[in-house]
């Protein structure tokens, strides 16, 4: 009989899960809302539709006269503290965090497989009108089905953080999500959590709506810390003017670049003013004196002269600076010109070229270190690519991947010129 009674009650479970199982994004968007009502969060002045800019809901305001008003119930938050206090969550051992450490730090480690248990309870789980509106996917390099990225930076952390993120999940051995879950998980909390004070990494339903722009001065919305007195998260409106049917956005962080945008977020923007390309150059493996003297004055006598630069396009700046000029002209610099240069005249390098031949070496130098990546790190042209943008039929894997290469590329060939 009592097996009977669980079966029956099981059967009832599932029937009801079928029952209220949303099948279409109307569907979820109506029960996230719901959902959101009943537990007495605010959002005055704020509507929840598809996102104009990218793929998923996003936020909008409804009123050109009234300031959109957000504050959340904290009890809403999923956090490594909800993780904590669940009746039916086992958290992994110790010895299994210790091992995960160098791939995933322990708190975003229990908030994946915490969002991963509630997924996995259905209608049951508390948060399951909230998991519902997630995505089920993402346009991040490590859901492509394809290489877009070409033999960028970017492919190459990618494959680290696929490796990486098997070897914990192998750790984990579980029984019921599969690698592809483990990845969707992680995905999440890296692309949509907060930082609070509070509550640390956590998850905010409705607040995580909120898409990215560039500038502070673009951002109409900003998280603020939990009101201790009403235990609710309030995001608070910037001093940008607000009109009936903009999106609401936040600024996820400072100057992010299109190669983190798209790696982690899954997205990039055309023309991002923080794009850059790190420029190494490699100096000669000999052990002459000379060249020990180079890497002395390049390593210890100025904090201007090292090997590592960055590539980027400014109107105020040029794209090649003074200091990797200044870099250029000692590296290339020969036994006879080395010997005009000490710690009292070295500043020289930054003003004023060594003379006519080492200058040319020096530009020579800088062409090959382009040439090269060019050589290594692309497939296509920029030509190419900037055609291939232009097709009606590319998925947004390939063409945010797209906007990346052809931001990266037009550095280069300015760099070139």
């Amino acid at each position: 009989m009592k097996r009977h009674l669980e079966s029956t009650v099981d059967d009832e479970i599932q029937m009801v899960q079928q029952r209220f199982k949303p099948t279409t994004n109307e569907e979820r968007l109506v029960l996230f809302k719901n959902w959101l009502n009943e537990h007495n969060v605010i959002w005055k002045n704020v509507d929840i539709r598809s996102s104009i800019l990218y793929g998923g809901f996003a936020l909008y305001s409804t009123s050109s006269e009234e300031l959109p008003i957000i504050e959340i119930s904290t009890s809403l938050l999923m956090s490594s503290e909800s993780a904590k206090n669940s009746s039916t969550f086992i958290p992994p051992t110790s010895d299994i965090f210790n091992q995960a450490e160098q791939h995933i730090d322990q708190e975003t480690l229990m908030l994946t497989l915490f969002l991963l248990h509630e997924r996995s309870k259905g209608i049951k789980s508390f948060w399951y009108p909230y998991i519902q509106v997630l995505p089920t996917t993402f346009s991040t390099p490590l859901f492509h089905k394809e290489n877009y990225v070409e033999n960028t930076s970017v492919y190459y952390l990618t494959e680290t953080m696929r490796q990486s993120m098997s070897e914990v999940y192998d750790l984990i051995n579980p029984k019921i999500f599969t690698l592809e879950d483990f990845l969707w998980a992680y995905t999440i909390i890296g692309s949509r959590s907060f930082k609070l004070t509070d509550f640390s990494t956590t998850l905010i339903p409705l607040a995580d709506l909120a898409n990215h722009v560039s500038f502070a001065q673009e951002a109409s919305l900003c998280t603020k810390s939990v009101d201790k007195q009403t235990n609710r998260l309030v995001l608070k409106t910037t001093d940008k003017k607000i009109e009936a049917g903009d999106e609401l956005c936040v600024k996820y962080n400072s100057e992010l670049a299109n190669w983190q945008l798209l790696l982690y977020y899954g997205f990039t923007i055309e023309n991002n003013p923080f794009d850059s390309i790190l420029l190494e150059i490699k100096m000669d493996s000999n052990d002459t004196y000379e060249m020990e003297m180079k890497k002395i004055l390049l390593f210890n006598l100025n904090e201007d002269l090292f090997l590592d630069h960055e590539l980027k396009i400014s109107e105020n700046e040029p794209i090649i600076s003074e200091n990797l000029l200044a870099s250029l002209r000692l590296i290339v610099m020969t036994n006879e010109e080395l010997e005009q240069y000490n710690l009292s005249n070295l500043d020289e390098l930054f003003s004023s070229i060594v003379n006519i031949d080492n200058k040319q070496r020096a530009l020579n130098k800088l062409l090959e270190i382009l040439n090269n990546i060019k050589e290594v790190q692309f497939t296509t042209t920029l030509e190419e690519s900037l055609n291939r943008v232009q097709s009606n039929q590319l998925n947004d894997d390939e063409r945010y991947s797209l906007i990346y290469l052809i931001g990266q590329k037009q550095i280069i060939e300015n760099a070139c010129h």
